[in-house]
């Protein structure tokens, strides 16, 4: 599993670090930058040395048994004192110095005070995942492990009271979903401190409640989730509006391809509807917004132009009290009808009844057309 799940989130942050370089460059002095590159960098560096082909070249390179995972609990304690720097800034508009300081020396105490416990630990042997199940109850280990989790937990509650308090004040919604997905990815933390601490716990008392395969396991499990998460509420802000607006032109587009033969249709029967026949056509991907409404706005005048050929016993003979297959019914008679030159014995004269606005419109339009599609009135003769 952390052969997988390690890789992966080493390798999204690095996409992000490299995406997030360029503004930092531009603009060094910013605090925010600053404290968002720190974070993708440890959240590139904890991660790759976790992965256990990685680990194992760390430890031959260095000489120092285990020293990877020594390395790499440093990422993580960087990861959380960058995340809490971050979010310092990103929700307190010129933070004190203080908070920043104090955040720091706590991260700076705790790995001191980890390097000297990791310095006194009998780590001959290296092992990669199996880490904790091998020297969980090894002298100094313990101590160690009760620093590295006892400050995590601090630094993920202080990033969980941060995250959800201003989620509950901001009013720009990429912010606030990324706020919250923050404090998601802090509560998977927690959830990995936990159960560390209750295994080593359980250890030094000589109990193992957890086989060692599946403890093996938990911490990918519980980590890789809450990393991606916290990378994704960090970055959505900058990357989440532009998913949407291409998501909402996609949409528009769609829409413009499905209401265009309808256009066709309408335009061929009254060509004055249209106010540059060369600038709407299927394939149009350009200013899309405007052609949609163009778009509609010619629809519906096209309609408008058919209604002396609107014929009420079509009306009658459709099955059913649907009214918008109704009015399809009738629209594909009409057109029909004009270019016949035959004028309905007796006129249907209810009005089209779309929207109060050009949303409500354009799905009345949209619906018209389906059923204009589905019984292929439009090619009937």
């Amino acid at each position: 599993m952390s052969s997988v799940v390690y890789p992966v989130v080493a390798l999204l942050a690095l996409v992000a670090l490299a995406y997030k370089i360029p503004p930092l460059i531009r603009d060094p002095r910013s605090a925010t930058r600053r404290a968002l590159a720190a974070m993708l960098a440890c959240l590139v560096w904890a991660p790759a040395a976790n992965t256990p082909n990685v680990y194992v070249r760390i430890d031959e390179l260095l000489g120092m048994p285990n020293i990877a995972r020594l390395i790499a609990h440093y990422g993580i304690i960087g990861f959380a004192v960058s995340v809490q720097l971050l979010l310092l800034h990103w929700t307190v508009a010129d933070p004190p110095r203080r908070s920043t300081w104090f955040r720091l020396l706590a991260a700076g105490a705790a790995a001191t005070a980890m390097a000297a416990f990791f310095t006194l630990a009998p780590l001959d042997i290296t092992l990669t995942s199996e880490f904790t199940i091998r020297y969980g109850d090894a002298p100094w280990m313990a101590e160690y492990m009760m620093v590295y989790l006892g400050y995590f937990v601090i630094a993920l509650a202080d990033i969980l009271r941060l995250s959800w308090r201003f989620a509950r004040l901001t009013r720009q919604r990429y912010l606030r979903i990324g706020l919250r997905l923050v404090g998601s990815g802090a509560v998977f933390g927690l959830a990995y401190c936990v159960e560390k601490a209750f295994y080593i716990g359980a250890r030094n008392a000589g109990w193992e409640p957890i086989p060692a395969d599946v403890q093996q396991q938990m911490s990918p499990l519980l980590t890789g989730p809450g990393c991606v998460l916290i990378l994704i509420g960090f970055t959505i802000p900058s990357w989440g509006p532009k998913v949407a607006a291409a998501g909402a032109w996609l949409r528009r587009l769609r829409t413009y391809r499905r209401l265009f033969p309808l256009w066709e249709l309408l335009s061929r029967a009254t060509p004055e509807i249209a106010l540059d026949p060369g600038h709407t056509r299927r394939g149009a991907v350009r200013d899309i917004e405007y052609r949609l409404v163009r778009l509609v706005v010619e629809i519906r005048d096209g309609w408008l132009a058919l209604r002396p050929w609107f014929d009420a016993r079509v009306a009658r003979a459709v099955p059913g009290d649907d009214h918008d297959r109704v009015q399809a019914a009738v629209l594909a008679a009409a057109v029909r009808a004009k270019e016949r030159g035959e004028t309905p014995a007796e006129r249907w004269t209810p009005q089209p009844g779309g929207g109060t606005d050009i949303a409500e419109e354009t799905e009345h339009l949209l619906r018209i057309a389906r059923h204009l599609d589905g019984k292929r009135m439009v090619t009937s003769s």
